[in-house]
C-alpha cells in the first residue's frame, strides 16, 4: 500500500488522477457489493423463516 502512495506521489499529474479515480471506483463497487450481499442474506433469512 505504501508503494502505490509513493509511486502516485512522485508520478505525473494525469497519472495521479487516473489511480484516484481508480481508487475511488473500487471503493464505491465493494461498498455496493457489500450492500447486494446483505440484502441478499436479509432476503433469504425471511425467506427461511416464513416457509
Amino acid at each position: 500500500m505504501n508503494s502505490i502512495i509513493e509511486n502516485l506521489k512522485y508520478a505525473s499529474t494525469s497519472v495521479q488522477a487516473l489511480g484516484v479515480s481508480l481508487g475511488g471506483l473500487i471503493g464505491v463497487f465493494a461498498t455496493l457489493g457489500l450492500f447486494f450481499v446483505l440484502i441478499w442474506l436479509a432476503d433469504k433469512m425471511s425467506t427461511a423463516k416464513k416457509g
